[in-house]
């Protein structure tokens, strides 16, 4: 069917419909929606596990959700409309969320972003999730970067960082907001690595780390990760000298258990290590004091909500994304 059968009026007048037919509801119904959300996924994704992970975000940050599956080419436009709603722990007024879902063939995912225009809620932010970062790169879906305050990807499903960072190079716009999952998987690192180096004078200061990950070749997340140290430790003209990376078993990780392996720095009177094999244990040792912690493997919903609770440009990514070539260049 061509999208002038789905324009973006009809898709708006079943919502209305729909809600007119919740409101007879015995319950109450608080209408909530702060943001216009855009999940455009490939046909590889699972749609229970994508509708899933957008009804767990609706919780925290209510939007106007637009589903974007693409398929194979010849592949039938279709269109849903839905309400989403849930009953808050202790009150009986009930909090609903408005979702469409579009599905589009490869050849006719130019007819999707007149429609997606029409969709947006006025004076509302846009947010775009895009897991499949080839998907991101189509020609078709420019009109919707553009459109999109923020832009939220997952250079994981990549296993080169230079290939990653083509690709994040391409998507970086002057006022558009880019964010990746690989780097809210680090945040549990950055915290106590920022945790362990603060309050150091210079004496105390570490002057070399080594990073070691499991499964050629070098991954995005070791990337971000020592970029993220040469910003914080002043290290931008001494990358190479600096900061040692290196494979520590080639044989790849299952998907989502992580690739990165330790981290250690070392100085005339500073040595931190952070080792963590596969699985969620991690074992810190500072300046000869040993313990314990857990980094647990989390799934796509916590990190957006943590993305999506960034408010403006996170001047630490931004910062770490200008050492990137540096560190590249450092890689084997």
């Amino acid at each position: 069917m061509t999208a002038a059968a789905f324009d973006s009026g009809r898709l708006l007048a079943q919502l209305d419909e729909q809600w007119r037919q919740l409101g007879k509801s015995e319950t109450g119904v608080l209408r909530a929606c702060s943001m216009t959300l855009i999940a455009a996924a490939g046909a590889g994704r699972n749609p229970q596990e994508l509708g899933a992970t957008l009804a767990e975000l609706m919780r925290e940050h209510p939007s106007r959700t637009i589903l974007l599956r693409v398929g194979q080419a010849g592949a039938p436009l279709e269109t849903r409309t839905s309400i989403q709603c849930w009953m808050p722990f202790g009150r009986r007024q009930q909090i609903c969320c408005e979702q469409i879902e579009i599905a589009a063939g490869l050849d006719s995912l130019s007819d999707v972003p007149p429609i997606l225009f029409g969709l947006i809620v006025p004076d509302l932010p846009v947010a775009l999730w895009c897991p499949d970062l080839d998907l991101a790169l189509r020609p078709e879906l420019r009109p919707v970067l553009a459109l999109a305050g923020k832009v939220i990807i997952d250079s994981s499903c990549l296993p080169a960082a230079a290939q990653a960072w083509q690709e994040i190079q391409t998507l970086q716009g002057a006022r558009r907001r880019l964010a990746d999952l690989v780097w809210a998987r680090l945040t549990r690192w950055r915290e106590l690595l920022f945790q362990a180096l603060s309050g150091r004078d210079q004496r105390h200061a570490p002057f070399k780390a080594r990073i070691t990950w499991a499964g050629e070749p070098f991954p995005p997340a070791a990337m971000y990760l020592a970029a993220w140290l040469v910003s914080r430790l002043g290290w931008q003209d001494q990358v190479k000298e600096r900061v040692e990376l290196a494979c520590e078993d080639p044989a790849m990780p299952p998907p989502g258990s992580g690739r990165l392996r330790s981290l250690s720095l070392e100085g005339e009177s500073c040595a931190i290590r952070l080792r963590r094999p596969a699985g969620e244990a991690l074992a810190i040792e500072i300046d000869g004091v040993s313990a314990g912690a857990l980094f647990p493997v989390f799934d796509d919903a916590a990190l957006l909500r943590e993305e999506l609770g960034v408010p403006g440009f996170d001047q630490q990514f931004e910062q770490s994304l200008t050492f990137c070539p540096a560190v590249l260049e450092a890689a084997p």
